[in-house]
């Protein structure tokens, strides 16, 4: 009789700890860390460091290191939900939202672009988008986001 009793208890917690590592492992696949990407706005010109993935949720940091107020504006954020977090602030743009950061300040901007469904491959194609201060036409620079689409 005890050693079935034992048997059951060994057996509910092998299982019991089967089905946790299980739910942890799903839910460490879905949460995709969020990967960042720099831009430091100096003497008049973009400077961006990082890439993003397609689907995975991207920050994107702004410095501006330069005296004057900067724009931060992209077709990327068309239909694209963006959270701003920091010393930036939004305005209204043509099509899409654009972002303002005043001299010596940070701002982030969270967003999530595009799918996750398809896999990465060698054959995923690097992205550009465009970017650009909307105040002052001549400071404009590129991002990459790695699209999860074979070519």
């Amino acid at each position: 009789m005890s050693v079935t009793f034992v048997s059951i208890a060994l057996a509910w917690g092998l299982l019991s700890g089967a089905v946790t590592g299980v739910a942890a492992a799903a839910t460490t696949e879905q949460a995709a860390p969020e990967v960042t990407i720099q831009v430091t706005i100096k003497k008049m010109e973009f400077h961006v460091t990082g890439y993003g993935r397609e689907g995975n949720p991207t920050a994107i940091v702004v410095r501006n290191e330069d005296g004057v107020t900067h724009g931060f504006y992209s077709p990327l954020f068309k239909d694209t939900p963006v959270r701003l977090e920091g010393d930036g602030y939004q305005v209204a743009g043509k099509d899409v939202p654009s972002f303002r950061v005043d001299p010596g300040k940070t701002m982030t901007l969270h967003f999530t672009k595009g799918s996750a469904e398809a896999p990465l491959t060698m054959m995923s194609p690097l992205m550009r988008h465009v970017i650009w201060c909307d105040m002052h036409p001549d400071v404009k620079g590129e991002l990459f986001i790695i699209e999860r689409r074979g070519g």
